[in-house]
């Protein structure tokens, strides 16, 4: 009989068991919300607090009352600032250096007005002459008392006579030949060194419409007053570069009828390693390219701005009339050249 009994044993419950981070994240029953009583209790606390809070403006008032506290400025529509005399400017000016007059215009609209005065450019002049350094004709006191033209001139006189620009003669010419790039081409010619042949392009940077330059190359242009002889900005070589070009083989130039610009320069090695390889590339003012001047080998690519006495150098090879050694004429110096592009 007792074999055939039926014990019924209860299963075990292991309540020692960890729970596992997922099985808690995820279980269907939410254990963790807060009792009906609690909440309410809440809820009044926040009622309180929200009545015993004081009004914005008495808030302000404890806050700026409190030790350490610093008060707030009211914003300022307009700024303040102090407006000097120009004649203080202009004797702020006779200390400026010539490298700096650009920085000293900048300053503000009375200093830009000193920087466009005669007065300016004919101090500037007399602080740095010397007697004793040789210099051109029209560089002489005695020639620097004209207006027309006297920014110009004195910028010119100054590489004679300031060392800093003339040391910077000695390099400028040779660094960065990639910035004729852009220019208008005006005129080429060809000379004869020593064992080797000179191309020579003149070139010219586009005005912007407004800019000074342009204002009085139309002044100088119409000449419907007496203003004309009055313009210190005249100065017909402004934006004017010549690039120089030294190769062993003689090259013909050709004519060209229309307006080009210089698209690109490349200055690579030559096939034997010794010299250099220099592509020119001409195009139209619609950007399509014209023509390539292939110059290979060349010995030196130099570009002269029309500051360098150089330039005028340079320049006087295109005038049977002019000496190459001596310095251009008044007529020469300040009459543009013709404009067509013409080869030699």
């Amino acid at each position: 009989m007792a074999s055939g009994l039926k014990v019924q044993t209860k299963k075990r419950v292991s309540y020692g068991k960890d729970v596992s981070i997922y099985a808690y994240a995820n279980s269907p029953k939410c254990s963790n919300r807060a009792s009906k009583a609690l909440t309410k209790l809440d809820a009044a606390e926040n009622s309180a607090v929200v009545e015993s809070l004081p009004d914005d403006a008495d808030t302000d008032e404890q806050l700026m009352m409190r030790p350490g506290r610093r008060k707030r400025r009211p914003v300022e529509d307009e700024a303040s600032y102090n407006d000097y005399h120009i004649n203080l400017w202009f004797h702020i000016s006779e200390y400026i250096r010539p490298e700096d007059v650009c920085r000293f215009a900048c300053i503000c609209r009375k200093t830009a007005e000193v920087v466009q005065s005669g007065r300016f450019w004919s101090q500037l002049y007399r602080s740095y002459y010397d007697a004793a350094i040789e210099m051109p004709e029209r560089f002489q006191p005695a020639s620097m008392v004209r207006r027309r033209g006297l920014r110009a001139a004195v910028i010119r006189a100054l590489y004679y006579l300031y060392s800093p620009f003339i040391e910077l003669l000695t390099r400028m010419p040779h660094q960065n030949p990639y910035r004729v790039i852009g220019r208008q081409l005006l005129s080429g010619w060809r000379k004869p060194t020593k064992n080797a042949w000179t191309y020579c392009f003149k070139l010219k940077a586009r005005q912007r419409p407004g800019s000074r330059p342009a204002l009085s190359a139309e002044l100088q242009r119409e000449k419907s007053s007496i203003a004309f002889m009055q313009d210190i900005y005249m100065n017909p070589e402004e934006g004017c570069q010549i690039l120089l070009i030294t190769t062993n083989y003689m090259k013909v130039l050709p004519m060209y009828g229309d307006t080009l610009f210089v698209k690109n320069l490349t200055q690579t090695l030559s096939q034997g390693m010794m010299r250099y390889k220099v592509r020119l590339e001409l195009a139209n003012y619609c950007g399509k390219s014209v023509d390539e001047l292939v110059f290979d080998p060349a010995r030196d690519i130099t570009v002269l701005d029309w500051w360098n006495p150089a330039y005028y150098e340079e320049l006087a090879w295109t005038m049977p009339t002019a000496d190459p050694v001596q310095e251009l004429s008044e007529d020469l110096d300040w009459i543009s050249l013709d404009n067509n592009v013409h080869a030699v």
